[in-house]
């Protein structure tokens, strides 16, 4: 029987995987973070420098290396494309999963472990950005290393001194590899947010022992051992590095709109509402059961309590605010979930899900009326293509899944219920992610791509106008000389000036010396050019860029 029992975990575990690693492949880079973090580390394979990250081969300081890093090597194993691209934002949420269900099972016992695991797996935003490469899944994996070794720092339980002591040094090792790695995933703020909840949690317990076991040296120690040599070597090869990345990339984003992503300080409100379907309507439960357990005295509820209020108020106070920044909140918000579906009434549970599925189906028929009825959806910015039925099935599917849960939730409980309400965000991401990768707007950039690969040699001078659509040079294997464009690149630029040519009449002088070169130009300034009468052949045109080549 426990052999029996340990091949239907095996089993259950490879089929996790194969859901969670194998739809990496289905649908092209988007626009622009993915093709920004598949080309930088692209760029470090082609050059053997791992030390300077660069994007289109000019100085990229904006973030640290370590997800270049890794997924440079997953290249090199596997090769460049979509899968290898995305395999360590993958690799981190499935770690993240692991890490929730082991300490979930520890401190609340096995079956809280699980549905905390599977509401982390389940929640839309977690799930969605587990297969969308962005830094935001490799920082949230790294601060709930740090998370788990606060726990286990301030867990309560009668366990001999022995094994207390070794919670200890293990929570104090896992806390400072989490605030280590993090830096080198985001920046500072992966030593803020620890420390930050471990301070507030301080002041509120006043238990000043944990100074003590949290051994901060051994953060200290770990940050100089991971972090400080690539900090020493970039600053020395590259002098004014640190200014701009401590200040201007890490403060100076925090505290001014300079990055032009202002958002108000409620935004993160319904990106939280949103984001945690098909749990939402679980949140009320979820409060409650917290705040109870912090009234009983329960350390780990206030620490996990703590440190979703951190991160929600941190980021919504920032002047620069995207989608992705909470995800971070999302490891210790499934927990305290795990913690009150464990206890849940069935009825509490089938009526919460049936609101979620009330929710997919509404959109879902919805975005079909729309799809169906062109001239309306077209007011309302709903294109009548294909991609958009696609979505609507997701939505709908997502619904059917998930009523199905709630009719389990009274008859088999809460674990099968949360785990089919699980697999309907999974099928609603799997159809989702590759009919918006069949959109338009999508497809235009593999038409370019596939019409300006024939034309590409070694020796061709490769420009982009006035644009840079960032997952092209990754697919063409080529960086492009920018003209006019500065964007984020400005700092590079400004290191390396000779590398950009300021304006279509600079570009046009050029253009007329080249005998073999190719530019991707965006239309008005395409229009600009025609009237200059440069000599040019159009190979693509699109709504947002045009191919042309000089031959």
């Amino acid at each position: 029987m426990a052999r029996m029992r340990q091949r239907l975990w095996v089993a259950a575990l490879l089929g996790a995987m194969a859901l969670w690693f194998l739809p990496l492949q289905t649908y092209r880079l988007f626009n622009p973070d993915e093709g920004r973090y598949a080309e930088i580390p692209r760029e470090m394979v082609a050059s053997g420098d791992w030390v300077t990250p660069r994007l289109d081969a000019l100085k990229y300081f904006e973030k640290p290396p370590l997800q270049y890093w890794t997924t440079a090597v997953a290249y090199q194993v596997f090769g460049e494309h979509e899968w290898t691209a995305r395999l360590w934002v993958g690799l981190s949420g499935f770690l993240g999963l692991l890490l929730t269900a082991w300490i979930g099972t520890r401190l609340y016992g096995a079956v809280t472990g699980a549905l905390a695991a599977l509401v982390q797996a389940g929640s839309l935003l977690y799930l969605g950005l587990a297969r969308i490469s962005t830094l935001d899944m490799g920082l949230t994996v790294t601060l709930e290393l740090a998370l788990v070794g606060l726990l286990l720092l301030t867990s309560t339980g009668a366990e001999p001194a022995g094994q207390r002591r070794g919670d200890e040094r293990c929570g104090a090792l896992l806390l400072a590899l989490g605030a280590a790695l993090a830096f080198l995933s985001k920046g500072l703020v992966g030593i803020l947010v620890p420390a930050a909840v471990a301070v507030i949690y301080l002041l509120l317990r006043r238990e000043w022992s944990l100074v003590w076991r949290a051994r901060p040296w051994w953060t200290l120690a770990a940050l100089a051992v991971f972090a400080g040599p690539w900090l020493w070597l970039v600053e020395q090869r590259n002098p004014g590095f640190a200014q701009f990345f401590f200040v201007h990339e890490q403060f100076t984003r925090f505290l001014t709109r300079v990055h032009q992503r202002y958002e108000p300080d409620w935004f993160f409100i319904p990106v939280l509402l949103v984001g945690f379907m098909p749990w939402t309507p679980l949140l009320p439960a979820i409060i409650r059961r917290g705040w109870r357990d912090i009234r009983g005295g329960d350390r780990n509820a206030l620490l996990l309590s703590i440190w979703v209020a951190f991160c929600f108020l941190f980021f919504s106070l920032s002047q620069s605010k995207l989608v992705p920044y909470i995800l971070p909140l999302f490891p210790a918000l499934s927990l305290l979930a795990g913690r009150a579906l464990g206890v849940l009434e069935r009825p509490r549970l089938r009526f919460a899900l049936v609101i979620s599925a009330l929710v997919w189906l509404v959109l879902g028929t919805l975005v079909l009326c729309l799809w169906c009825c062109p001239a309306i959806g077209a007011r309302l910015f709903v294109p009548a293509e294909p991609a958009i039925g696609g979505i609507a099935g997701g939505l709908l599917l997502a619904g059917l899944i998930t009523a199905a849960a709630a009719w389990q939730a009274v008859r088999r409980g809460a674990l099968p219920a949360t785990a089919l309400a699980t697999l309907g965000v999974a099928a609603l991401l799997g159809v989702l992610l590759p009919a918006a990768g069949g959109l338009s707007r999508q497809r235009e950039p593999q038409q370019l791509i596939a019409a300006a690969a024939g034309q590409l040699r070694a020796a061709t001078a490769f420009y982009c106008v006035d644009d840079y659509e960032q997952s092209i040079p990754f697919y063409l294997r080529r960086t492009c000389t920018l003209v006019g464009y500065r964007g984020e690149l400005d700092f590079g630029l400004s290191q390396e000036p000779s590398r950009w040519v300021p304006d279509l009449a600079s570009f046009a002088a050029r253009w007329r010396a080249e005998t073999d070169a190719l530019a991707l130009i965006r239309p008005e300034s395409y229009a600009e050019l025609q009237r200059m009468g440069l000599p040019m052949r159009v190979i693509y045109t699109g709504s947002s860029l045009v191919a042309v080549v000089r031959q």
